[in-house]
């Protein structure tokens, strides 16, 4: 029988997750576990390298475990568990991975350069280690694939420089992991300006667990064709045209947009009947998603987070045990 790749994937702990985060990353892999022997973990250890706290660490963790479990993540088919429940072999291989780590480079790291000049006065060894730590999410498993975005891609290159220098001191225990291709969709913010990001304010972003009034609203302010000032006069109905129509292109169907398009170039569909028939689209993929979310319980979680706790452990446990044994301890 034919094992099938290892792949490693963290999930932020937190439960406002947007469509553009659906439609971008989130589902693609999600999709993995179907191919892969997948490793779906909660950063919760990694969080605190923010400090938020908008609401618990503890709530926070269940929202995203239940957001994922309601967009199709399957507790059965793929390991899932808090980043924390391994935190001793987690934290045991990170500082065995930190000895073979130059300072320097963690130093000079972009992503580590960019924080520490935005917020100076968080800067901590926390922050400066990351991709030590990345790295020991990785390998505890001997993860071989991780899916990553772009600004994770340093990181990870970082991880498989680890990797060599590791086997170059004790031989060659842990694979170098390999970055999942994925050609992220980059679903534009209803404003129109830039990609949906929540980070620029919940008027511009669709979240999974909006209900359909609130979908209907926000898409109703949604920036549209700038040039169609009258219903009788055609639109534009392309990506750089329309943000409307570019919403169209991600949740609608072939037909639809095929009609839609033809409707808007013949002024026979206008942006306030383009806008409903948006909306309706969002609802149809948000609605078996939010639906799930809300009947699932924190007890439901709880179990589905304690078994995958009990994976983890016995791989976790089992890579500490080879790693002891290639650095040499003495074992008793």
């Amino acid at each position: 029988m034919i094992s099938k790749p290892i792949l490693t994937s963290g999930i932020r702990p937190t439960g406002d997750v947007h469509i553009g985060n659906y439609i971008g990353a989130m589902r693609d892999i999600i999709n993995l576990q179907e191919t892969t022997d997948a490793h779906f973990f909660i950063v919760d250890i990694h969080s605190l390298t923010t400090h938020s706290d908008e609401t618990s660490l503890a709530k926070r963790t269940i929202d995203a475990a239940k957001l994922y479990v309601a967009a199709g993540l399957d507790p059965h088919k793929a390991t899932f568990y808090t980043q924390s429940v391994i935190a001793a072999e987690i934290t045991e291989l990170a500082t065995y991975l930190g000895m073979v780590m130059p300072l320097g480079e963690l130093l000079r790291c972009p992503t580590f350069k960019e924080k520490a000049k935005k917020h100076p006065d968080h800067v901590h060894y926390g922050l400066a280690g990351y991709p030590v730590l990345m790295a020991a999410d990785i390998l505890i498993h001997k993860g071989e694939l991780v899916p990553v975005g772009e600004d994770q891609l340093v990181h990870l290159e970082m991880a498989r420089a680890i990797v060599r220098r590791f086997s170059a001191h004790y031989g060659p225990l842990f694979p170098e992991p390999k970055p999942v291709e994925n050609q992220s969709a980059r679903v534009p913010s209803l404003t129109g300006e830039g990609i949906m990001s929540k980070s620029d304010g919940k008027g511009t972003t669709i979240s999974l667990k909006d209900p359909k009034e609130v979908i209907e609203q926000k898409v109703k302010r949604a920036y549209s064709d700038p040039l169609r000032t009258h219903k009788v006069k055609p639109g534009h109905p392309t990506r750089t045209g329309c943000n409307v129509f570019h919403l169209h292109e991600y949740f609608s169907e072939p037909e639809e947009q095929q009609s839609i398009q033809t409707g808007c170039q013949t002024a026979e569909i206008g942006c306030v009947a383009c806008k409903q028939m948006l909306a309706a689209s969002i609802e149809r993929t948000v609605v078996p998603i939010r639906q799930t979310y809300e009947q699932l319980t924190d007890a439901d979680i709880h179990d589905l987070l304690l078994m995958g706790k009990e994976k983890a452990k016995v791989s976790a446990q089992q890579t500490i045990q080879e790693v002891r044994e290639a650095i040499g301890f003495y074992m008793y």
